[in-house]
Order: C-alpha cells, then sequence, then structure tokens
C-alpha cells in the first residue's frame, strides 16, 4: 500500500552537497520530503577518493551509518576506518573529514538534527590544513561503541533493543538512535512521543502499522517517518525485521 508517510531514494532527486567532492546526495526525510522540522535523513553515493572536506556544523549533529564501500574518517585527534555497518557521529561544532578508499562507492546514510537543509550558515570550512580549529575539542570526541547491551524501550515488544547514538553512548543531545532486531510477533504499541520526530529505517523484512490512523507498508531500503506527536503502532509482517529507529528532539542540554 501506499502512504505518505513512507519514503524511497527513488522518490527524490540528487544533488552535489556544498564542501564535499564526487558526492550525490539524495535528501529522503527533510522538509520538502515530509515536513520534518527536527530531523533530515540523506542517502549519500560518493565515489573513491572523494567525500568531505574538513568542516563542521555549529548547532547541529551528524550522525552516519556506511551501508557499503569503506572510508577514512577524520576527527579531532583522530582517525578511523569505516566499513559498512559501522557508525559514525560528529558533534555539533567539531571539524571532520571523509573520504572514500575503496574502489566501490560509498553508501551512506547520513542524518543531521536539526536540520541542515545545505543553509551555508550551517557550516564553517576549516581555512587550511594548519587551521587550529582542526584539532580542537579532541578530548570530547567520542567513539561509537561496537556493540551495546539490549535495554527495553518503552512500547515495543518481543524486540532487541540496542541503543547506537544516545546521551548516554556519545553523549549525543538531538539524537537516539536504537538498532532494533523485531521478532515474528514482535510491535509497537500505539503511543505519542510529544516534540520528538521519529524516523525508521527497515534493513531487511517488511513492516506495517498505522500513523495517525493511516495504515502504512513497508520493505527493505525504505524509510517511514513518524510526525512530532502523531500516534504510531507497527507490527512484523513474519519472520525477524532489522530496523534503525531513529529519534530527533530539543537538546537535553
Amino acid at each position: 500500500m501506499t502512504s505518505r508517510f513512507v519514503r524511497r531514494a527513488a522518490d527524490v532527486p540528487a544533488y552535489a552537497p556544498a564542501n564535499h567532492t564526487g558526492t550525490a546526495n539524495q535528501r529522503v526525510i527533510g522538509k520538502e520530503t515530509v515536513g520534518a522540522r527536527r530531523l533530515e535523513v540523506l542517502l549519500g553515493t560518493i565515489s573513491r577518493g572523494n567525500g568531505a572536506l574538513p568542516h563542521a556544523h555549529p548547532g547541529l549533529e551528524q550522525a552516519s551509518l556506511l551501508l557499503a564501500g569503506e572510508g577514512l574518517g577524520e576527527l579531532p585527534g583522530k582517525q578511523r576506518i569505516l566499513r559498512a555497518g559501522d557508525w559514525s557521529f560528529n558533534a555539533a561544532g567539531v571539524f571532520h573529514r571523509f573520504e572514500v578508499i575503496s574502489d566501490e562507492p560509498v553508501r551512506v546514510m547520513v542524518i543531521y538534527a536539526p536540520p541542515y537543509s545545505e543553509n551555508p550558515n550551517a557550516a564553517v570550512i576549516a581555512t587550511g590544513p594548519d587551521d587550529l580549529r582542526l584539532q580542537a575539542g579532541a578530548a570530547e570526541v567520542r567513539d561509537v561503541p561496537l556493540s551495546t547491551e539490549g535495554i527495553g524501550l518503552p512500547h515495543y515488544l518481543g524486540a532487541l533493543v540496542k541503543p547506537v547514538i544516545t546521551r548516554q553512548t556519545v553523549d549525543s543531545q538531538f539524537l537516539d538512535i536504537y538498532m532494533v532486531d523485531l521478532d515474528p510477533d514482535g510491535s509497537a504499541e500505539s503511543h505519542r512521543l510529544g516534540e520528538t520526530e521519529q524516523v525508521l529505517f527497515v534493513r531487511s523484512g517488511t513492516i506495517h502499522g498505522h500513523i495517525e490512523g493511516e495504515s502504512f507498508a513497508a520493505e527493505a531500503g525504505e524509510w517511514v517517518y513518524v510526525p512530532e506527536g502523531a500516534e504510531f503502532s507497527l507490527e512484523s509482517a513474519g519472520g525477524t525485521r532489522e530496523l534503525i529507529l531513529i529519534r530527533a528532539h530539543d537538546s537535553l542540554s
């Protein structure tokens, strides 16, 4: 079934983002696609030797999940090889850089909160390799843990939930991101979250449910957008389902 809350990369055109080379982004979740106000979700495709030039985003956070390929990520005082399945997190105002090192293009899901929307005032560019800001904040940089213990998440039944990007794991201020394995009979009972927008990315299988009384179904590679305060429920459509649950809210600080 077709739903205005289910989005696909094929729904949106690609564009070349600022401060990047060899990169095509598709803004799947954003103000212009679903009316999102607290976050945006992009799908990026980057060719070998290209990527993000050194820059920072004051006032917003960025989380990224590599879906394919391999790249070198740099944060103040840190370098890390990122492969498919790896997460990275850039705190507000921290300079970062990324370069594809695999022959295969990198495909990456990028989440900004609050939204970036290519606002030139929301990005600061390094003046060169000697820019002292490139090493500022090294003591505060925290790696995304490779694995975390499962937790109970209110409203979710028959689900193994592992936090990835939270206040506890990386000291995030606007984002909470969880990996969710939903049992064949797993579900999320009907609930509303005030002052919070939600996005679910379906990694495998199919889910179905209701948002504000409207039925939806989503399969692997699709995103489900839940507006702030909307009534939301879901069920597994048989078999174990792998989901990524993204929530964006006001800063907790």
